[in-house]
Order: C-alpha cells, then structure tokens, then sequence
C-alpha cells in the first residue's frame, strides 16, 4: 500500500484496499486489549445490582456482553467525526445521531461503515459490523458477596418526610456488586475486511474512552484501556476470551501474569500466515512494528501533531 499522509506505511497483510459492501476477501486484524479496571465499575445486564457471571476454571468471574463497551466507544468516535468534520466536511451528515439512523446516504461514515448499522422505518438497509467482539469476563474472581449498600437521595439528601411531614431517614435501600480496581477484562477485537482507517478509528475510540458500566456519568473514569497485542492475518481470525481463560487462565500462571498467559494462547492458535505482536510483557511475540507505534500514539493523542494528523483528509475519509 501507498504511504498515507499521516507518514505511516501500513503493511499489506490484515486490510483490504477500500470498503466494499460484499466481503470477498476478509483479512483481518485483531487488537488484544487488557481492560484494567482503574475505579468500582458496574456492569449489568438482566441483575440490575450486579454483572451476569460465568464460572471458569472455579473462578466466578464478571461477563459482559460487548456492547457495554463499544457502545460508548462509539460515542468517543463520534465525537471525534463531528470535531473533525469542522474543518474536513463530509465525514458525518448533519442529521445523523446514534441508533437513530436516518436514510442510508446519511448513515454513512466511519463509524457505521466500522460498527455497522441497521436503518428501520421508512428505508430498510444495513451494513454488516466489520468489528467482531465477543462476550468477555474478569480476568480475576468477582465477589458477588461484596455488596454496596446505598440510600436512595432526595432533594434533603438521605432524609425524607412521611405522610405526617416529619423528617425520617430513608428506607429506599439499594445494594450493588461492581467490579473492583485490582481486576481486569481482556477483550478481543477483530476488524475483517477493514481498511487501515477503520483501525485508526477503532484504535482511536479505545485508547480515548474511559468511563464505562451503568452510571458511569456519575462514576467518572473506570477504566484504562491497554493495547497488548496486535494479529495481522490473511483470513478471518477470530479469538475466544472465553478459551483464553478456559486455557490459559493468567490465575494459574505465577504472579497472576496476562502477558505470559496471552502471549501462550496466541502462540497456541497461530497460524502459518498469521502476523503476531506484543508489548513487551507479552510472551512469544514480536514487538510492535514502527507503523503501528506510530499509529498508536496518534489515536490514542499522545504526539503533539495527533491533532493534525487526525484532521488529514486521507485518515477517515
């Protein structure tokens, strides 16, 4: 591939050329992310005071379905089309909101031709995901017991009157189970038949998303996400939390290490024509290439010119 003007000579291996609505052919890349959980984060699902669990390995351990994650990564993208759609337009038509989708020329950009899509109402169309994530679960135990009691507040606070108009403490009591600092998720994401600028995006939109779980906008940041390996493949290449931990669980490797017990589960699924990558910690891998160190450190806005590459026409268009 041609050098872009972002200065950063993507490999062949793992993308396509450009966006075709049929995939052909379906390279894939796949981002290895350790989500470590940096403040209590509370994943819910059909428990409104606690995650769903999973046991493996006789771990019960937090699961959460994919969505609780990109979703808000998504937004982080979003904001970065319309930010930069002020000085390079056509990224993101005016009227286009999340799971709201308008007609389908409004509908297209990054983000949908990324995340996908499914238009309803007046214009049926859909585009499919290009980004596989799966389930995913702690990597350590959570301790469903570790309840939160809360009060429900009023506008007095903790107290509340009775029918008499007397101050009383409230009786609304509300326990929760969330995931504490110390615990971690490790997250697959797969993008198949994507172009290097969906792997901009998708990178830009996890290394800039912080705040995760239910009420996160009264949690603040619960989460700091780290990019742990990188799979380049000339065929769909889908990887299993689950096996991950069934497998090579980082609880019976010493020190409770993920990079070890990572770097063994991608080396036992390897392929012939597979291309793998790690930081440092990351056991039989090669370190990141020049191109995606380079890349990393523009998504996630670390270089003082990330700005400015970002606003490049040849990025997202």
């Amino acid at each position: 591939m041609s050098q872009t003007a972002t200065e950063i000579d993507f490999p062949e291996r793992g993308f396509v050329d450009e966006y075709s609505y049929y995939m052909t052919q379906r390279p894939t890349v796949v981002l290895a992310i350790e989500r470590e959980v940096v403040d209590p984060l509370l994943i819910r699902n059909t428990e409104q005071d606690r995650a769903e669990t999973q046991v493996i390995n006789d771990v019960t351990r937090a699961q959460s379905n994919p969505e609780k994650f990109t979703t808000k990564e998504r937004l982080s993208g979003l904001h970065l089309l319309r930010e930069l759609d002020k000085e390079q337009e056509d990224l993101i038509h005016d009227e286009y909101v999340y799971n709201e989708p308008p007609g389908l020329q409004e509908a297209i950009n990054m983000d949908t031709l990324t995340y996908g899509i499914t238009g309803t109402g007046d214009e049926d169309y859909g585009m499919k995901s290009r980004l596989v994530a799966g389930y995913t679960y702690t990597t350590g135990e959570y301790d469903i017991m570790d309840a939160e009691v809360r009060n429900k507040a009023h506008e007095s606070g903790t107290m509340n009157y009775d029918d008499d108009g007397d101050m009383k403490h409230s009786q609304g009591l509300y326990e929760q189970v969330r995931v504490q600092p110390g615990n971690s998720f490790v997250h697959f994401l797969s993008i198949e038949a994507g172009t290097p600028g969906m792997l901009a995006y998708a990178l830009h939109n996890v290394l800039n998303t912080h705040g995760y779980g239910a009420r996160e906008t009264r949690s603040g940041k619960t989460i700091e996400n780290h990019v742990r390996a990188l799979v380049l493949a000339d065929h769909p290449a889908l990887l299993s939390v689950g096996e991950f931990l069934s497998k090579h669980d980082p609880e019976t490797v010493e020190s409770s290490d993920i990079g070890n017990a990572l770097g063994n589960y991608l080396n036992a699924q390897r392929r012939a024509n597979w291309s793998v990558y790690g930081d440092e910690g990351v056991s039989n891998t090669d370190p990141f290439p020049e191109w995606f160190t380079t890349l990393k450190a523009v998504a996630g806005r670390q270089r003082p010119d990330a700005t400015d590459i970002l606003y490049e026409p040849s990025v997202f268009s």
